[in-house]
């Protein structure tokens, strides 16, 4: 029981970055200069943290990168295709960077 609460805590900020950034991407409002920002913050955290030994914390700047990728590409592809269409295609995009995110963390600082 205590091992599912567990995974479930460790999982759930990317499921509200998920929620938060479907929110944003339906959003015609929005502007494309804050995910681009909120990338950029977040990925130079996430190469900060293992400078000062802070390795467990990683995920977290990584996960709130991912979604700003995936707000960025939702609303890069919905100007030239359907919104679900791409929803897809930014879930996809936000995935691969973070994969890419951790494997150069990874290898940078032996993670």
């Amino acid at each position: 029981m205590q091992e599912n609460l567990i995974s479930f805590i460790n999982t759930s900020p990317l499921f509200i970055a998920i929620i938060i950034g479907f929110v944003v991407s339906l959003n015609e409002n929005a502007s494309i200069r804050v995910p681009i920002i909120i990338v950029i913050i977040s990925t130079i955290i996430s190469f900060l943290l293992p400078i000062f030994n802070l390795k467990s914390w990683v995920t977290y700047p990584v996960i709130l990168s991912e979604s700003a990728v995936f707000v960025l590409a939702t609303m890069l592809f919905s100007q030239k295709m359907k919104k679900w269409l791409a929803w897809i295609l930014g879930l996809i995009v936000g995935f691969v960077w973070a994969i890419v995110l951790l494997i150069l963390l990874g290898v940078t600082f032996n993670i």
